[in-house]
């Protein structure tokens, strides 16, 4: 029975309208000012289909992430492309992480093909190591997953543990998927992303998504870079047509023009406000395991429920109890805006003091 198990739906349920809702890591600066207006500039234009193949949008995607526009597919969001990915390749066995986001192997399952996982230990920080490399070439998956930096952890893989998995997959003839849709809340980001691959590994799929740093999950838009075009053109195949609305072609638009300056203010001020967060839950005597992302992974050492506890006084967190590899001791919080980070720490500081049961 499918279950929905993604944050940021607090605020459909009833009485929880004004809820500060952590639970989804969304950019906390908002939405670029510039997108409100492009997608109302261009609603007189939803009597007619989208452009199927985003040529504009593909173009100024490329130039923003300096690749061959040839080798981008625009999807209704990331997720969307995770779910046209088994298909595309003929995935007969994925192998994920966990913990990780959990949409790689619910993508797999729904496809019929085979899912191994490979647990990352809290010692290790949930971090990945060559271990993981060796695992791959012991169970010869066709589509391997890493979430870089990985959901709900935050962890970065360094790119040369990457180019080592590469190797291996390209000899054993699998696909790698490197999902870096919060690597842009990195201030490293330039160091750890895998685009530098992609001219010498045709087997490399890197996701990214509008969502997140531009912060409009509402509309729906995210990409893959492939440099493989018959992977591209099999992504169109294996999906619906016009798989970006003109509303989202158009918000994508938008949010690329001044995208660089938006993109380092958001990581300086994430980074900030990220410390601040980790060191005051450290104090309270959360273990907290370092991100370098727009949320923070923690344990609940405490005989209490923190969800029900945070709940009642009006902020949702991610419980983490439904990742693979995880309990329901560790939660995921989302670095939101300063107003908000503050009142989270309050309350944190309110019922953890007491250590109430």
């Amino acid at each position: 029975m499918y279950e929905y198990s993604h944050g940021g739906n607090a605020v459909f349920e009833q009485g929880n309208e004004n809820i500060i809702d952590l639970s989804a890591s969304i950019n906390p600066l908002g939405m670029p000012e510039n997108v409100a207006s492009a997608i109302i500039r261009d609603i007189p234009n939803i009597n007619r289909y989208p452009d199927n193949f985003s040529i504009l949008l593909r173009e100024k995607t490329a130039a923003f992430e300096g690749v061959n526009p040839e080798w981008i597919f625009l999807g209704n969001g990331a997720s969307d492309i995770i779910f046209r990915l088994p298909r595309a390749v003929g995935a007969t066995k994925v192998m994920v992480c966990a913990p990780t986001f959990a949409d790689y192997e619910r993508s797999a399952r729904s496809y019929g093909a085979e899912v191994c996982r490979y647990t990352m230990s809290k010692d290790n920080d949930f971090s990945l190591d060559a271990s993981f490399v060796k695992a791959v070439q012991v169970e010869e998956p066709n589509l391997v997953y890493i979430c870089n930096p990985n959901n709900p952890t935050g962890k970065l893989t360094e790119t040369e543990l990457i180019g080592e998995l590469l190797d291996v997959c390209k000899r054993i003839g699998a696909w790698v998927v490197i999902d870096e849709c919060f690597i842009d809340f990195a201030e490293q980001a330039s160091i750890y992303t895998s685009k530098a691959f992609l001219n010498d590994y045709s087997n490399l799929v890197i996701l990214k998504a509008f969502t997140k740093v531009f912060a409009m999950p509402g509309i729906r838009l995210g990409y893959a870079l492939c440099s493989d075009k018959d992977l591209i053109d099999s992504l169109y195949f294996h999906g619906a047509d016009w798989a970006a609305s003109n509303l989202a072609q158009a918000a994508g638009l938008a949010a690329l023009d001044d995208a660089n300056a938006y993109i380092k203010r958001t990581a300086e001020y994430v980074a900030a406000q990220r410390c601040l967060i980790e060191r005051e839950l450290a104090r309270l005597g959360y273990m907290v395991f370092a991100s370098s992302a727009n949320y923070i992974l923690f344990q609940n050492p405490f005989p209490f429920d923190l969800r029900d506890k945070l709940n009642s006084a009006g902020i949702r967190i991610r419980s983490c109890g439904n990742f693979p590899g995880l309990d329901d001791t560790y939660y995921r919080i989302a670095v939101s805006t300063k107003e908000n980070n503050s009142k989270l720490l309050a309350v944190m500081k309110e019922v953890s003091v007491g250590r109430q049961s």
